[in-house]
């Protein structure tokens, strides 16, 4: 047996957040990582959900082996859909090409056919989602009660959990998985092109905000995401145009696109400027809008883990967002009135008082500093950190190397030995 850990990942398309993860977790000595993938998408063209023709303008393929497998069309698919179904896994996943499999969920049929062999052939699964109570209590009762019955036996087919944050790991807890196969981790964004694209580009910032700004005093709240009706895009448009009756620098930015970019148009037209939509913009740019923002603000209905609040907080932005997003907490990436606010998902009033909380600069200071501070322990090497460790628990005869990156000192550290108070 090779002393290298051999990671097979299937996953069903390259993605910003995962891509840097199999490129480090590759280049990791005593790793070996090969990533099938299910289809192009945003390889082939952009984010239909967006609204944008354009494919990701980042490397998301270099630095580690990966496939794209054929479906039984002898084509590869271009989009993610429940029947996508590639028979070459039957070849690529043996026991002798992998000492386990990385996979995020039971979605397509592709993923069901990866836990089947794997079950069949004594290859060990390694899962990770983002899913919360949180976003189930919005299903019906049947469906609630489906998963009750099949989750457990589901999700007891994986051998270890990399878990997401806080209200994930009592997701997994309420679906009967086991806390001693749970190995906490976080949903990885690539801090490194982040901090490297914003130092490079310090006059395209300015440039940015000028362009956004009224004047200098323009305090700026920022939207990022797909207009979809889950992702509540008029209670931002209309808690920034309160919160800018009772403080005239209020200004919101809207980031995205999708199928209420009509409806939002149509409203923004009927208003002074106080939100402004800029738009799609592709991956190689958006760290400098973020960059560019003085507030952060995620609106969700529901919404698992967004990553664009990670993404916020690592340009040093401070967030804002609903409590049906499923990543506050007291050890996850926003923690109340430490490095940002948390408030009721529909209340218009407390997301306007929310705003205009963060209108005090030294507030919004101490919110910027605390959220790079936490994210800094929610990065890339905290994901690349959990995968070892899980590698170590099931090979542990495995030449991995121990030179692994420290998390950085956060709150994460010694939340639990005191109270979270603002100041």
């Amino acid at each position: 047996m090779t002393k290298s850990f051999r990671l097979g990942v299937v996953f069903t398309h390259p993605t910003q957040h995962h891509a840097p993860l199999w490129r480090q977790l590759h280049q990791q000595p005593g790793v070996e990582v090969q990533v099938f993938y299910l289809c192009n998408e945003n390889q082939s063209g952009g984010d239909r959900a967006l609204g944008s023709s354009e494919p990701w303008d980042v490397d998301l393929l270099s630095g580690y082996p990966h496939e794209f497998l054929k479906t039984w069309t002898g084509k590869t698919a271009t989009a993610t859909t429940k029947g996508l179904l590639t028979p070459a896994l039957v070849n690529r996943l043996t026991k002798a090409n992998v000492d386990a499999v990385f996979l995020p969920s039971f979605y397509t049929l592709s993923y069901r056919l990866t836990v089947a062999l794997c079950k069949l052939r004594g290859i060990p699964v390694i899962m990770q989602n983002d899913a919360t109570i949180i976003t189930d209590s919005d299903q019906s009762g049947s469906r609630r009660l489906a998963k009750a019955l099949l989750y457990p036996w589901m999700y007891g087919l994986a051998d270890r959990w990399i878990s997401s944050g806080d209200h994930n790991e009592i997701y997994l807890r309420h679906y009967g998985v086991n806390p001693k196969i749970v190995v906490r981790g976080c949903y990885p964004v690539d801090r490194d092109r982040w901090e490297t694209t914003m130092a490079q580009n310090q006059p395209e910032i300015l440039r940015l905000r000028q362009t956004l700004s009224w004047d200098d005093s323009t305090i700026l709240y920022g939207f990022c995401g797909k207009y979809i009706e889950r992702k509540n895009p008029f209670e931002f448009i209309e808690a920034v145009v309160e919160a800018h009756r009772q403080d005239p620098r209020v200004r919101g930015i809207m980031i995205g696109g999708g199928e209420l970019t009509d409806a939002i148009n149509q409203r923004l037209a009927t208003l002074n400027g106080e939100v402004v939509n800029v738009g799609f913009v592709n991956q190689s740019k958006l760290p400098l809008y973020y960059a560019a923002l003085d507030v952060f603000v995620s609106t969700s209905l529901s919404d698992p883990h967004p990553l664009v609040i990670s993404e916020a907080m690592a340009a040093g932005t401070p967030p804002i967002l609903s409590d049906r997003c499923g990543n506050w907490g007291y050890r996850d990436t926003v923690q109340h009135r430490y490095n940002g606010l948390v408030y009721p998902s529909g209340d218009r009033a407390a997301l306007t008082e929310a705003i205009m909380t963060l209108t005090d600069v030294n507030t919004r200071q101490r919110y910027s500093q605390r959220s790079q501070e936490v994210f800094a322990g929610q990065d890339l090497d905290c994901e690349l950190r959990a995968f070892l460790t899980t590698f170590r628990q099931l090979r542990p005869d495995a030449a991995i190397s121990d030179a692994v990156p420290q998390p950085v000192p956060s709150l994460a550290a010694h939340v639990a030995a005191q109270p979270q108070v603002e100041g």
